[in-house]
């Protein structure tokens, strides 16, 4: 309850637009995490829907995921366009 998720998904959201030029994102997240399903909301991705009986549960039973997105038209107006982030290649060149 940092906000440590938060930045950390706001820093792939921008590198995946601005450095990949990726033209969708998606996060999927268990409904019932709702700490998790706060980040892609926090930072403006759109609920897109939700799977029923998605994923399998270790006791055999399945849950729902919920599917978030954003596309790259979208960066801007985002919150996730306005967290400060560096981003370096593998030989330090800076990127963002």
């Amino acid at each position: 309850r940092q906000g440590l998720a938060t930045e950390l998904a706001a820093a792939l959201t921008r590198v995946g637009f601005e450095v990949d030029g990726v033209g969708r994102l998606e996060i999927h997240c268990d409904p019932e995490n709702h700490a998790s399903a706060g980040v892609p909301r926090r930072l403006g991705y759109t609920h897109e829907a939700t799977l029923r009986a998605d994923m399998a549960r270790p006791d055999g039973t399945f849950r729902p995921t919920m599917i978030w997105t954003m596309l790259a038209a979208e960066l801007a107006g985002s919150t996730a366009s306005r967290k400060r982030v560096e981003a370096y290649d593998c030989v330090g060149t800076r990127l963002l």
